[in-house]
């Protein structure tokens, strides 16, 4: 198909994605634009502050370089790999591409890992220093060797994917991989509580007790009696409390951490506030929503990355029936480079969505529960535990953010009461 399609397909997925974004996101979480005026000082003490603080100048500037250095390996390789030229002879007969794909991948996988160590670390060492992290070294080389193997694994098969249409169907390929983005896309929400989690964390039902019985009541009185709660073992890597919600249909849960569980013991309202947070998300069909954005964002991109691959240059950068290994080496390379770099540049609107959406299920939590002191406990404790960050910059929060900072969080239960009051 010709380039003016794959412009056209591009223009149309991002008209898409544009009117996805702007129907779908709760733009007032509330229901009405109200102010919402956030104020760490009234929301935290000083000496909360400075240790928060303390705790981000411990991590330092070395997260960021990892992350950048990160980026950079495989754009660093193609560039190299794009300055030699490949010597196969015209004439030579065709090898077999695979073994170039996933050595490649692997050479990568393995410097972004090696550039990054430095940073995992020293991050592990400040948790350690701060009492969030309960982890052994080898328990933290074991999660790494995992999260790279997996990584390493599903990169190398999706880049064999990748190279095996592009071969069969050169002039079809970014349509075909634009779907089979979308699908894809899908399938990890769907697969994501079956396949990834299980491999770092255990998990068990709610053990019978009082909390257990409230949490039934709440989601029966929230509609959502169907729901599966079930408890994370993450005190044996950290300290820090959380809960979350993950999967679409059968495979949905709500996930409570049990550091989180734990705090019942003497707050039970507050870990009640937290559940019905979750079942906000379920609610409204969260993770549903952000799974089909992501959808129409990845076949939108791939489209946009078929419209320059097929011009004159890009031609040369990723070549359908290359058979010389530096010329299947680039290509994949390029890949990787992408692949690296594109949640980057949608981070800001990625973001800017969930925190929406958090920000939504923080209100249908006041509404479920109409405990305003429970919730605004469970956003001061869990941001005290965690060590949140209390005062982001603008850039932190447009690449990073994917919940609101707590005080604004605190500060839209106070603009809740004010209506409701």
């Amino acid at each position: 198909m010709s380039r003016r399609a794959l412009a056209v397909g591009t223009l149309t997925g991002l008209a898409l994605l544009g009117v996805g974004v702007a129907v779908l996101t709760p733009w007032h979480p509330l229901g009405v634009d109200v102010s919402v005026r956030p104020d760490v000082a009234s929301a935290f003490t000083p000496t909360e502050v400075q240790r928060a603080a303390a705790f981000r100048t411990g991590l330092g500037v070395w997260p960021y370089v990892a992350l950048m250095l990160s980026v950079a390996v495989p754009w660093v390789v193609f560039a190299v790999l794009l300055r030699r030229r490949d010597r196969s002879a015209p004439t030579a007969p065709p090898r077999r591409a695979w073994p170039v794909v996933v050595a490649t991948a692997v050479v990568v996988l393995a410097l972004q890992w090696l550039v990054g160590l430095p940073s995992g670390i020293h991050s592990e060492q400040v948790l350690r220093d701060y009492h969030l992290s309960t982890q052994t070294w080898a328990g933290w080389l074991r999660d790494e060797a995992v999260g790279w193997t997996m990584n390493a694994a599903l990169t190398a098969l999706g880049l064999l994917v990748v190279w095996w249409v592009v071969r069969r169907a050169p002039r079809r390929w970014p349509w075909l991989l634009a779907a089979g983005a979308a699908v894809v896309t899908v399938l990890g929400s769907v697969l994501y509580p079956l396949v990834v989690e299980p491999a770092y964390n255990h998990f068990t039902p709610l053990p019978d007790s009082a909390l257990t019985r409230s949490i039934s009541a709440l989601a029966a009185r929230d509609g959502i009696a169907h729901v599966r709660v079930v408890v994370s073992d993450a005190s044996a890597r950290t300290t820090g409390e959380n809960a979350h919600v993950s999967g679409l249909g059968s495979t949905r849960w709500v996930v409570l951490d049990d550091t989180t569980l734990a705090r019942a013991r003497q707050d039970p309202a507050a870990v009640l506030a937290v559940v019905a947070h979750e079942f906000g998300h379920v609610k409204a069909q969260d993770v549903l929503v952000g799974t089909l954005l992501g959808a129409v964002g990845a076949a939108t991109g791939v489209l946009a990355l078929g419209w320059l691959l097929t011009g004159p240059r890009g031609r040369r950068w990723l070549e359908p029936r290359a058979t010389g290994r530096r010329s299947v080496a680039r290509g994949t390379a390029l890949l990787l480079a992408v692949v690296a770099t594109a949640p980057w540049l949608g981070a800001p609107v990625t973001n800017l969505v969930s925190r929406h959406l958090e920000a939504r299920a923080d209100a249908h939590s006041l509404d479920l529960t109409r405990d305003i002191p429970a919730f605004e406990r469970m956003q001061h404790d869990l941001a005290v535990t965690n060590l949140s960050r209390l005062e982001p910059t603008w850039w932190q929060t447009a690449l990073f953010a994917t919940h609101p900072d707590p005080a604004w969080r605190i500060a839209q239960a106070r603009a809740w009461e004010r209506l409701h009051h």
